[in-house]
């Protein structure tokens, strides 16, 4: 028995751990770069008094925090214990200090699942509980069908915190709307279907695939071969997977209409379908607006003609957002926000100024609202 493991030994039976029901040990200089979990029993070793700090870097995931105590300070809750080996009186990770931590042996016990919020397990964990016999009335009732309006909602509360949150509401968000995925997961696992571990693979395994230009050989010029080069490898994966090899099969149908168009003419121009100049483009707007004014001046009952030239001529204005770099989703939604910013700010100047809105003329209306603009 070699010295290390004689030393282990030791500590794990100062800590009265049984090896065989799990345990984790790692040195505190590696503590930071090391994917343990706070649901299992920790072992962080002593470093070498006599080397310097090992510079290990920091876990991806948690690499906004640096050192070990920083990484104990998320993963455990305010007030954890942990206890110095082989003899010692427990004090707590929030307390600590890297120095102390590479001075001696340590032993942090494990959180209850339901405690182990930190962890990519924890809410798996959670996410079980509740749908357990004796769980939550309203989580056991759900399906993957009913939680659909749910998965959307948190999509797009996401989206309006990344353009107007904080980045604590940006993490309380992303939070909501892994938790869809979290609890789809489980519904599949209670089916007998797949469980994280699928999701977790399988996005792994397809992105790594899909950047052969980061994670293999291939050598790509910019953007645009990069961009090309993901759709011949989603072709692929298609025609592989036995579903139908037409270009546009993978364009979810529950993509709103303007996000749904972009993606459509992303891929049209990767395929080589594109004009040669943004000239083309606007020109192309034009046409349709062209006919669109047509249709509104023709026969009104022919309403089929309006909605066909008013579909068209939001294409081709998607299609120029493409062109100019701008996403139509994120530009309709600023100007949604801005109107209704400006109208607000119109009220309370009326409002100040003793004046019922309501009641203004179009002329006074257009007064105010100028104002506000310029303002």
């Amino acid at each position: 028995m070699t010295d290390a493991r004689r030393g282990l030994d030791l500590l794990l039976a100062a800590a009265g751990l049984d090896p065989a029901a799990g345990v984790q040990a790692v040195s505190s200089d590696r503590l930071a770069a090391i994917p343990f979990d706070p649901g299992l029993p920790l072992l962080i070793l002593a470093a070498d008094p006599g080397q310097d700090p090992i510079v290990a870097g920091t876990l991806p995931g948690r690499h906004v925090r640096s050192g070990p105590q920083a990484v104990l300070a998320a993963m455990y809750p305010h007030g954890h214990p942990i206890r110095p080996l082989p003899a010692g009186e427990p004090i707590t990770v929030d307390t600590v200090d890297d120095s102390i931590l590479r001075a001696g042996d340590w032993l942090v016990p494990p959180l209850p699942p339901d405690d182990n919020l930190a962890s990519p397990h924890g809410m798996a964990a959670i996410s079980a509980r509740l749908r357990a016999p004796d769980g939550c009335p309203w989580d056991r009732r759900q399906d993957h069908h009913s939680l659909r309006t749910y998965l959307l909602e948190e999509a797009y509360e996401t989206v309006d915190a990344i353009e107007r949150g904080s980045p604590a509401d940006l993490a309380e968000e992303l939070g909501d709307l892994y938790l869809q995925v979290v609890l789809h997961a489980q519904l599949a696992a209670e089916a007998g279907d797949f469980d994280l571990t699928d999701v977790y693979r399988t996005l792994g395994a397809k992105i790594v695939r899909r950047h052969p230009h980061v994670f293999g050989d291939l050598a790509v010029t910019g953007v645009e071969q990069v961009v090309a080069n993901w759709e011949t490898i989603k072709s692929a994966e298609r025609e592989e997977g036995g579903r139908p090899p037409a270009s546009f099969a993978g364009v979810a149908r529950a993509l709103p209409a303007l996000p749904a168009s972009r993606e459509i003419q992303e891929r049209a121009s990767a395929l080589g379908w594109d004009w040669p100049a943004v000239e083309g483009v606007w020109d192309k707007v034009g046409e349709e607006l062209n006919e669109l004014r047509a249709a509104a001046v023709a026969d009104p009952s022919v309403a089929g003609e309006r909605l066909h030239e008013l579909g068209d001529v939001l294409f081709a204005l998607v299609n120029l957002g493409r062109w100019l770099g701008i996403d139509p989703e994120e530009a309709l939604r600023a100007a949604n926000r801005r109107w209704v910013e400006r109208y607000a700010a119109v009220e309370a100047l009326a409002e100040k100024r003793g004046l019922v809105l309501a009641d203004l003329d179009a002329s006074a209306k257009d007064q105010l609202w100028n104002e506000v603009k310029a303002g």
